[in-house]
């Protein structure tokens, strides 16, 4: 019995437009929403769900490990461009933790098995 490799490769293009622009479009969302100011604080949340929301996107062609390593590349950049801008507080590094998880979280979730495989 042989095993095909994953074809792993990440684009890093993509990843790095996902991962800034679900953080720069969060901030910008301030600036031409007026009224979404009222929620600035929940910001770290639209963060998060924008770079979940990317990685879905980006790994759309992907199979196998490259799902969740390209979801992983673009939270990881997404989390790096927040702590940069945000900064090393406490809260910052907690909101690029889950920055992270939400990226793998949202190329995996809901990919389902592969046909012929019941694990």
């Amino acid at each position: 019995m042989t095993t095909l490799p994953a074809t792993t490769r990440i684009p890093v293009g993509p990843v790095l437009l996902a991962g800034l622009g679900a953080q720069l479009v969060d901030d910008a969302l301030f600036f031409v929403v007026p009224p979404f100011a009222v929620a600035a604080p929940f910001a770290g949340l639209v963060a998060i769900l924008l770079t979940a929301a990317a990685a879905r996107y980006v790994s759309r062609d992907r199979t196998g490990a490259a799902i969740a390593r390209t979801g992983l590349a673009v939270g990881g950049t997404s989390a790096a461009i927040g702590l940069l801008v945000g900064g090393l507080g406490f809260v910052p590094v907690l909101l690029a933790v889950l920055t992270v998880v939400a990226g793998v979280a949202g190329a995996v979730v809901g990919r389902g098995v592969p046909a012929g495989r019941t694990e």
